[in-house]
């Protein structure tokens, strides 16, 4: 498990397999991209997406909680048995 870290460097998790990331932000100036490419089992609870192509040609994805700004362009391309769970809209407001 990797837990509350920044990663803004390109593939930082290429061809990781079982892993879970919680409370990590994927932003910073070396604006990487493809932060997840070719993994397998991975879980992200969370975590704020601001790069480029967040999720590429991934297997048994699961992103519980987290967000992606408009920066994050084709954020889930070529991947496939993805789980996405979301806050409800009260508990945003909150």
């Amino acid at each position: 498990m990797i837990e509350n870290k920044t990663f803004d460097e390109e593939r930082a998790f290429y061809g990781t397999k079982d892993l879970t990331i919680k409370n990590c932000s994927f932003d910073g100036p070396r604006d990487g991209e493809s932060a997840f490419k070719e993994t397998k089992n991975i879980v992200v609870e969370n975590s704020y997406f601001n790069l480029r192509y967040p999720f590429w040609h991934d297997h048994n994805l699961k992103i519980n909680h987290s967000n992606m700004t408009e920066l994050c362009r084709a954020a889930l391309w070529y991947s496939n048995g993805i789980e996405i769970k979301i806050q409800n809209y009260m508990e945003l407001k909150h």
